[in-house]
């Protein structure tokens, strides 16, 4: 395959797929993204039900809802998308990122409601699940 200079000086191929080389030129990465092994951060989520506290290990990069299926958790759920209330929790403790939810107002996410099915955790974290009558 042969590749060309972008007008960005950027050498990319003739299939449009970007070609990077580090200033080292010891790697080459494809769309920005460096090839190999990268280390994500797991944090400890424990999840309070109503059938007792269990705790599961989740990656940076993955939803608290999927984390918890993978270790046979199971918790209420509907669009996965982040646009109903069916898995809402409450963080009682650590922090999470739930920018990919459009259902919670600021004050619902500030008074520490979250979406499992989109949630990512920042740090380790405690959910208060079932929640969804809660909101309302």
């Amino acid at each position: 395959m042969s590749a060309v200079r972008g007008l960005s000086g950027m050498k990319t191929s003739l299939r449009g797929t970007a070609l990077r080389m580090r200033a080292s030129g010891a790697r080459a990465t494809r769309g920005g993204r460096r090839q190999g092994a990268v280390k994500v951060m797991a944090y400890t989520i424990t999840l309070k039900t109503p059938s007792g506290t269990q705790k599961v290990e989740c990656d940076a990069d993955t939803y608290i809802l999927d984390a918890a299926e993978e270790a046979g958790i199971d918790l209420p759920y509907s669009c996965r998308a982040g646009a109903c209330s069916t898995c809402t929790g409450k963080v009682a403790s650590g922090k999470v990122d739930q920018s990919d939810q459009s259902f919670l107002d600021d004050d619902q996410m500030n008074t520490g409601f979250v979406l499992t099915c989109v949630a990512y955790p920042t740090s380790d974290v405690t959910i208060d699940t079932h929640k969804e009558e809660d909101l309302f």
